[in-house]
This record gives C-alpha cells, structure tokens and sequence, in this order.
C-alpha cells in the first residue's frame, strides 16, 4: 500500500526543505519492473520501502502477527566526503501481536545512516537500520529485528513469484495526477520459519508471510485524509490485496484498487467497482483518542466472495513519536464467511 505516514513531522520538513530541489525520477507507466533488481535499493527514487507482516504458530498453536517495515527517503542526490553527510533517512517500524496475552508490542528506529548504523545496497536485497535487517534473494529473505523485550529471527522462502499491481506494477494513486503513482509488487505468499522473543521467553515458530515493495517519487494528492489497506491470505490458496484511499470530504478516490492472486500465481486487477468494504464496528484509542474501524466486511461479487475481517486484538495501534510523528493502526485479524483465512490491516487519517 502507499504508505506515505512517512512524510510527517521532522522527516516531513528535511525531505521538502532539501530535496524539493533535486532531479529525482517519476513514476509513469514507462518505468516497467525488472527482477530482481527492482527489489534492491533505487537511488534515482526519492521515496521507497519493504514491508512484511506475518501470522506465525509456536509448536502449541499459539498465534502471533508481526510486521516489520524499512523506509528509504531521499534528502538530497550529492555525494559527500564527509560520513556526516545527510544523503538518506532510513526508519524501521517494527511490531508484534500476541493475542494469547493480549498484548501489542512495537518499537521504532531512524538513522541518517552515517558510520554505516543504517543503509541500503543497489546490487543486492539488504536494508537495515540499526539491529533491523533483511537481506537474501528474490527467494529466500531472512528477517532480524528487535525492541524493548522483544525479537526476532525469520527465514522467508517465497512460494508464489511476484504480483505485479495496477497496469503491470504502474499503481496509479490519485485522480488527480498519474504522476501520483508508485511502482507496487508483492510476494503474498512466504513459507516462514524462525524464532520469536517475547520478554525472556524464546519459542519456534513458523507459518506464513507476506511481503510489499513500493517505488515511488513521494507525490501525494490534494485532499487525502487516510487509506485503508488489506493483505489477505484465504485457507484455499488465494490472496487479495485491497485499499481504499479516502478523500477529506469522505469520498472514495476513484484509483483505490486491489489484486486478487490465484492458486497458480496468476492475478486479476480489481478496480473500485469490483469490491466494496461496509464497516461493522470501531474502536477508540485511549491513547490517540482515534477512531478506527474495527470490523469489515469485504465482497468482492464477481467471485462470490463475502468476507467479515476481525481484528485478533482492538489495540494495534503503531504511535511512532521517535521516528516519524505519526500514529497508524496496522494489526493482525482473521477471516471468516465465504472463505476463511487471515488478513493484515493498515489505517491512517483517523
């Protein structure tokens, strides 16, 4: 999804101030895909990110969501000699649903990558930020992260090939320019295997992720309030990805879109007018004093599906003070009706 929380509070100000300036490359329908480079850091890109999130069993059955973000912003194109010289910001979001104990732990990091705390390699899939890390192949991605009493340590094998969204990786985001745009893949269907640390207690797990790359030139439309975002993963072998861009006077952008994958790998572009997403409940935040949708159901006729996504916790709610000013809900649910499953959801503008 276009994950542009990326853009506020002192992140917000140092790209706009610096790099306003610099030749940055757009976003068209031009600048096709190409693998596997395009999953390696761009530099001619002014905004870009990886993003996984996961639901994963211990040996018991026990149930934990992760989710584990890297942003990459460019401030200025020029190189330094000094190793203080500000060319990038890099940020990890990093989180993990416990439903069992009811908790939802996540923690933050941002580095201007000087004296190598943080960076990003153009030849080959790594990125970190600090103890945050990812790096392998198109095929096999191993995951570290960590925060206050919690890690872990993920090997991602990939199971299906790439997904490509919009018009063959062109996700056009706005009505208002086609330069508001990104180029959008994903992988959604990783076999996964590692180990999670909750506090002093260790435990394998395994099961299944999901993972998102996005390029893009950081354009954002006039009058978006927020998006709704969904990643889900059907017992029966298929994947819908789903988002539903909201405008400040409460209309929906006529560009919120989705992709539904098949068994095969194979997918199909859903426009707008192929889904529709009714809000069942919400939930207020006693910490933001938000209010997020909390239950959905999402159909899409043409394939007779009727889904009801349901939150495995209320409070998932990502308050990123350090690193980007913001606060979003990103959370783990599950999925019952039609066809059941599980679902990773991301809200932002509430």
């Amino acid at each position: 999804m276009i994950r542009f929380l990326i853009f506020t509070g002192l992140t917000f100000l140092l790209l706009f101030q610096v790099s306003s300036a610099q030749e940055y490359r757009e976003v068209t329908k031009d600048n096709a895909l190409k693998f596997p480079g395009d999953y390696y850091y761009q530099p001619d890109y002014r905004v870009q990110w990886w993003y996984f999130t996961g639901h994963l069993f211990d040996r018991e059955g026990r149930e934990f969501g992760y989710e584990l973000t890297f942003f990459v912003l460019g401030v200025q194109k020029r190189d330094f000699k000094s190793r203080f010289g500000v060319k990038d910001i890099y940020v990890s979001h990093f989180a993990v649903t416990d439903p069992a104990q009811k908790k939802y732990i996540f923690s933050e990091r941002s580095d201007s990558g000087a004296y190598g705390f943080a960076g990003a390699e153009k030849d080959r899939l790594r990125v970190w930020v600090g103890g945050n890390e990812m790096q392998g192949t198109s095929k096999k991605i191993h995951l570290n992260a960590s925060g206050e009493g919690l890690s872990l340590d993920l090997v991602l094998s990939a199971l299906k090939p790439e997904v490509l969204h919009g018009e063959k990786g062109y996700s056009r985001k706005s009505g208002k320019s086609p330069l508001i745009a990104s180029q959008y893949f994903s992988v959604t269907d990783l076999a996964t295997e590692g180990r999670l640390k909750i506090g002093e207690r260790v435990v394998a797990v395994n099961g299944k992720s999901w993972f998102d790359r996005e390029i893009s030139s950081g354009r954002t439309g006039q009058g978006l309030k927020g998006w709704d975002w969904f990643g889900m993963q059907l017992d029966d072998g298929r994947e819908i990805m789903l988002y539903h861009l909201r405008n400040a006077d409460g209309t929906a952008d006529p560009y919120s879109s989705g992709t539904l994958v098949l068994r095969d790998g194979s997918s199909r572009h859903l426009t707008i007018d192929d889904f529709s997403i009714t809000v069942l409940r919400h939930y207020t935040s006693a910490k933001t004093g938000a209010r997020y949708p909390s239950a959905w159901t999402i159909r899409i006729p043409d394939e007779k599906l009727s889904l009801i996504v349901i939150p495995l916790l209320a409070d998932q709610e990502f308050i990123a003070t350090y690193s980007t000013g913001n606060y979003y809900w990103e959370g783990s649910c599950s999925i019952r009706g039609s066809a059941t499953g599980k679902a990773y959801a991301e809200m932002t503008g509430y």
